[in-house]
């Protein structure tokens, strides 16, 4: 699935952020990460974008924040049916 665009910024020492990237792995999703904590110029990229916080999601330009992953299939377009949510295995 490379006909998008997917970069993610993360920080380390999150669990959300591990979720996610294995997640976006098992859809077979090709990314670019952006560790904000290893790398103060990512921190930067984000707040000037206004996003504080990570994981922040960008496919072709579009963001989505969290992990939301209803809204990150939508835009890759690989979502199988509406959701209101979706959360991890717990």
């Amino acid at each position: 699935m490379g006909d998008h665009e997917v970069i993610v910024y993360t920080s380390e020492n999150s669990s959300q952020c591990e979720k996610l990237l294995d997640q976006l792995s098992q859809w077979d999703i090709n990314y670019k990460q952006c560790n904000v904590t290893e790398y103060k110029e990512y921190l930067n990229e984000l707040q000037e974008a206004g996003i504080y916080g990570t994981p922040a999601t960008f496919v072709d330009e579009r963001v989505v924040l969290g992990t939301q992953l209803n809204k990150i299939k939508q835009a890759l377009g690989i979502a199988d049916q509406y959701q209101s949510y979706m959360s991890f295995d717990r």
